[in-house]
């Protein structure tokens, strides 16, 4: 699992941050404790991110609906990797696990 660092400000929008790539989305509350948020994120141009099946990989577009617990954030989604073309490289099942830092 890699550590990021995402923000999520009031307006709706969000930022992320890697140590090989950067990203923006949104997100929106469905529930008291829920919420989804989508994301896609770029990878460093430094970075050669090469996916699974061999290919060069660019961006991943990653879509998660999460569940908040005091200061802990769960959720499960799909990630699916693009090619510098945009093209489809493969799709995953993505998780994530975060802690609100103040």
């Amino acid at each position: 699992m890699d550590d990021y660092t995402v923000t999520f400000e009031h307006d709706g929008s969000l930022s992320v941050t890697t140590k090989k790539s950067t990203g923006t989305g949104s997100w929106t509350v469905t529930s008291d404790t829920e919420l989804q948020f989508s994301l896609r994120e770029d990878f460093n141009l430094d970075v050669t991110q090469i996916s699974p099946n061999g290919h060069r990989a660019a961006y991943i577009q990653i879509d998660i609906a999460a569940r908040r617990d005091g200061d802990t954030l769960t959720g499960e989604g799909k990630a699916v990797v693009h090619g510098p073309d945009g093209v489809v490289i493969y799709a995953t099942d993505a998780t994530t696990q975060a802690r609100r830092v103040s």
